[in-house]
C-alpha cells in the first residue's frame, strides 16, 4: 500500500458523503486506496477517507511527540530518513493512573496509523535513570501492555547515561576522588575538585549480570535491556554526535552535549556527584541536540542547576540555542538563568503530570521561558511571542453524566444484575471530604483527551500543534526557524 505525507500545515480528511472526518497535520501519513481525479481515497489516522491530491507528497518530515505520560518524559522521534528513536518512557502503565505508558502511544502510532505490525526502533534513549523516565520501557521491551495486549518490538540500539541503581550503598556506584583539568569556558561555579561515580554501566552485559544487586523496579527493566536491543552502551558528551546522525552523515544531526564524562588529571573518566544523589541522577540526563537546516531542538532531560554549570562550563553558550526545547525537569525552578537565556527558545514544551507532589510547572520556569525565549515570525509574516506549550495543559477530559447504573450483586447461587436509575445511586471516591453524592448530580468523565505537543518540521518551519479540548481538531501554530526572524 503506497505511503505519502502531508504536504499542508493542515488537511481535512472528508467522509464519503463529503463532511469533515478528522484534521491531518503536515506530515502525517496517509495510505493511498484509489485516486478519482483530484481526490485519493487514503487510510490516515485509522480512518477512511477522501483528500485532495494536491495535499500529499513524498516528502518526509522531522517530527518529534511529546508523549503525555503524566509526571514522566517520552519523546518519540522520526528523523526524515524514516527512522525511530524513542527518548525517555514515562512510568511503567501499572503504575499510571490511565494504566497507559508511552507504549500504547507507539502501539497506535505503528499499528494504526503507520499500519506495521511490528514496532521498530532504531534508538532507544534513556536520559537517565529516574523510574519517570525508564519505567515505561518495561512495558515496551517485555512485549506487553496493561491490558494484556501483545507487542512486537525491534530495537537497534540502547544508549543511557551509564549511572545505575543499586539496592545498597553507594547506590548510584563506586566514587573516585579526583581533579579535572582546566574547564574549556570557565568553572560556572564549579570545582575542579571533585568526586566522581566510576561504576557506571555500559554494555548488554553490564545490565544483564551486573556487578551489584539492583534496585528491584530498576531490576526488572535492567533484565529487559541486557536481552532485548541488539547493541547497548553508554553514551557522553564525549561521543559528540549519535552514532549515524553526526554532522554530514544524514540530513540531521544529533549532537550529545551531555552528559559530561570528565576525565580526571590521573587518566580516569567519571560522572561528577553534583550534590545527593537525586540531584547527581537527574543533572547527568543525556542532552540533544537535533539540527536540521536551519531548525535546532534541544532535548535536556531533567537538569538542573548545577548540571547547567558544568554543561556551560564544558559547552560554549551557542551551542544550547534551540529553536523549540524540551524543558528540563518538567518545569523544576531548580535552573540556572544564564542556561535559560542560552537556550533562547522560541518554544518551549514543558512534559509534567497533575497528580504529584511538585506542583510542576513552577512559575518561576514558565516566566522565565518567556522572558528568555525570543520571537518568531508566523509564515504569515507576524511576530508571535515565545510560546510555552505543556502536556499537563494541553490534556483534559471529556464529561457526562450517568443515564443509568448497573450493579452486580454476588451471592451464593451466582451473580445477578440490576439496573438503578442514577437518582437512586450515590458514589464517594476514597479521598472525598463530601461523602457520598447523588450520581445524578455527579460529573464522570467518560474519556481522557491525552495533552501530546506535535512538533513537525521540514527544516525552515516550525508546527506546533495540540488537540483542541472539544472535537477532533488542532490548535496550530507555523513559525520560520533560525536566528532572522
Amino acid at each position: 500500500m503506497p505511503i505519502k505525507f502531508i504536504n499542508n500545515h493542515t488537511a481535512s480528511l472528508k467522509d464519503e458523503n463529503g463532511r469533515h472526518a478528522a484534521t491531518l497535520l503536515w506530515g502525517d501519513p496517509v495510505h493511498i486506496q484509489e485516486s478519482t481525479g483530484d481526490l485519493v481515497k487514503v487510510i490516515a489516522r485509522n480512518r477512511i477517507g477522501w483528500i485532495k491530491a494536491t495535499e500529499i507528497s513524498d516528502k518526509s518530515l522531522l517530527e518529534i511527540y511529546v508523549i503525555d505520560v503524566g509526571q514522566g518524559d517520552g519523546v518519540l522521534m522520526k528523523t526524515p530518513d524514516g527512522n525511530w528513536h524513542l527518548i525517555d518512557a514515562g512510568v511503567a502503565s501499572r503504575d499510571q493512573m490511565t494504566r497507559k505508558s508511552s507504549a500504547n502511544f507507539l502501539r497506535w502510532k505503528f499499528h494504526n496509523d503507520l499500519r506495521q505490525q511490528k514496532i521498530i526502533l532504531k534508538n532507544i534513549i534513556v536520559t537517565h535513570h529516574d523510574y519517570d523516565h525508564y519505567g515505561g520501557l518495561i512495558d515496551l521491551l517485555s512485549g506487553r501492555l496493561y491490558d494484556g495486549t501483545i507487542l512486537s518490538v525491534e530495537v537497534e540500539n540502547f544508549f543511557h547515561s551509564g549511572i545505575g541503581r543499586f539496592k545498597s550503598k553507594p547506590k548510584l556506584g563506586a566514587t573516585i576522588k579526583g581533579e579535572v583539568s582546566p574547564f574549556p569556558n570557565g568553572d560556572k561555579g564549579i570545582r575542579r575538585k571533585g568526586t566522581f561515580i566510576s561504576e557506571l554501566f555500559d554494555g548488554k552485559e553490564s545490565f544483564r549480570n551486573p556487578s551489584r544487586k539492583l534496585e528491584e523496579r530498576f531490576a526488572e527493566y535492567a533484565a529487559l535491556v541486557g536481552h532485548v536491543p541488539k547493541n547497548v552502551r553508554l553514551i557522553s558528551h564525549r561521543d559528540n554526535y549519535l552514532p549515524g546522525y553526526a554532522h554530514g552523515e544524514s540530513d540531521v544531526s544529533i549532537k550529545v552535549l551531555g552528559p559530561v564524562l570528565e576525565k580526571f588529571m590521573e587518566g580516569s573518566f567519571g560522572l561528577r556527584i553534583l550534590e545527593n544523589e537525586s540531584v547527581t541522577l537527574n543533572g547527568h540526563s543525556i542532552v540533544l541536540r537535533i539540527d536540521y537546516g536551519n531548525v535546532r531542538i534541544l532535548l535536556t532531560g531533567d537538569l538542573n542547576e548545577l548540571s547547567q554549570k558544568l554543561l556551560l562550563s564544558y559547552h560554549a553558550t551557542g551551542e544550547f540555542e534551540a529553536d523549540v526545547v524540551k524543558g528540563c525537569h518538567h518545569g523544576s525552578e531548580d535552573i540556572d538563568m544564564s542556561f535559560i537565556k542560552a537556550i533562547n527558545a522560541k518554544a518551549t514544551i514543558i512534559s509534567s503530570g497533575d497528580n504529584e507532589d511538585y506542583s510542576h510547572p513552577r512559575p518561576l520556569v514558565l516566566g522565565a521561558s518567556a522572558r528568555y525565549g525570543r520571537e518568531a515570525k508566523g509564515i504569515e509574516g507576524k511576530l508571535m511571542p515565545p510560546l510555552i506549550y505543556s502536556t499537563e495543559l494541553a490534556r483534559s477530559v471529556k464529561l457526562g453524566y450517568a443515564e443509568s447504573v448497573r450493579v452486580r450483586l454476588k451471592d451464593a447461587e451466582g451473580i445477578t444484575e440490576k439496573i438503578l436509575k442514577p437518582e437512586d445511586a450515590d458514589v464517594k471516591t476514597p479521598k472525598s471530604w463530601y461523602g457520598y453524592r447523588h450520581l445524578e448530580n455527579l460529573p464522570i468523565s467518560t474519556d481522557l483527551v491525552y495533552g501530546l505537543i506535535n512538533v513537525r518540521t521540514d527544516g525552515e518551519n516550525i508546527l506546533c500543534a495540540t488537540m483542541e479540548e472539544k472535537g477532533n481538531d488542532f490548535d496550530v501554530k507555523v513559525f520560520k526557524a533560525g536566528t532572522d526572524v
